[in-house]
């Protein structure tokens, strides 16, 4: 059951949601992932904002997406996957090496 009655559905805003991955990732991954625009779903019994991280620098901006990860709708508590550090850097450093900017390119 997603909420009693007369208990909210939702305890955190899109805004919070997205701030709470903003700054985990900053504070445990890098500071150039960050998360953008989450979309509301049902997921596995419970509502979750799924939100989409992108990887981006100063100089040179938005660089592509590299994953996504779910806030609980009604807790506020990151979903963090086993290994999810790992395959966020993995997709990161797919991502920068394929780009035209790349020092391999």
């Amino acid at each position: 059951m997603i909420a009693q009655p007369g208990e909210p559905i939702v305890n955190i805003t899109a805004r919070e949601a997205r701030h709470k991955v903003t700054s985990y990732l900053g504070r445990d991954v890098s500071l150039m992932m960050q998360g953008i625009d989450p979309a509301l779903l049902y997921s596995e019994g419970r509502l979750i904002w799924r939100v989409p991280i992108e990887l981006a620098s100063p100089m040179r901006g938005h660089i592509g997406f590299i994953g996504t990860l779910d806030v609980d709708a009604r807790a506020g508590n990151l979903i963090i996957p086993a290994n999810f550090v790992e395959e966020i850097e993995a997709n990161a450093h797919a991502l920068i090496k394929s780009s035209p900017y790349s020092p391999e390119s």
